[in-house]
């Protein structure tokens, strides 16, 4: 039972007619790669989602080391410090981490899907012709890893931010291009 070329699902739902829809998962075309999928989504930034939390780690540690070195290991401050590393860091790692898992941004043939992250269950669906305004924002944490937050304005509704995205250029990019492209058709 030898095949000459294995079948993935992938493979399959190409072929589908129901996933060339403009509500499609994948992009209709295919080059092979997968370089079409991965140019229409795009994920969290680990460092920029983790940073703050191991700053904090970081901050804390370094405040016990110096009051358990003067001999001060015992006082109030001290036990606020392993509070804070034992409780307060872990919960931070965990929302990053949560973060990370759920943020995200998909362009869709006749619209975009923004996931904005922990603690939102669904993602946001908008469609391109109510996007009003585009605008990239970046924090300390976005200069030192290259993240940033982008800020889609609709009509009628409140601004959509997508925090901590990894490449935040490529996604203004490809977001500006295809509103500007649906809004000259209709």
């Amino acid at each position: 039972m030898a095949s000459s070329s294995p079948v993935t699902m992938e493979k399959l739902r190409l072929h589908l007619p129901v996933m060339n829809n403009a509500d499609s998962q994948m992009e209709s075309k295919n080059n092979g790669s997968g370089e079409a999928r991965r140019r229409g989504c795009w994920r969290a930034s680990a460092p920029a989602l983790f940073l703050p939390g191991l700053v904090v780690a970081g901050g804390y540690a370094a405040l016990w080391f110096y009051l358990h070195a003067t001999g001060r290991g015992d006082g109030v401050l001290a036990r606020v410090c392993l509070v804070v590393l034992v409780i307060g860091v872990p919960c931070l790692l965990a929302y990053a981490g949560l973060r990370l898992a759920t943020t995200r941004l998909t362009l869709r043939g006749a619209h975009l899907e923004a996931h904005p992250g922990f603690p939102a269950r669904d993602p946001v669906i908008v469609a391109y012709p109510a996007v009003t305004g585009l605008v990239l924002r970046r924090g300390l944490s976005g200069w030192i890893t290259g993240a940033g937050s982008l800020v889609i304005r609709r009509e009628n509704d409140n601004p959509l931010v997508v925090s901590g995205l990894a490449n935040p250029d490529a996604a203004l990019a490809a977001l500006s291009a295809r509103r500007d492209a649906l809004s000259t058709k209709l």
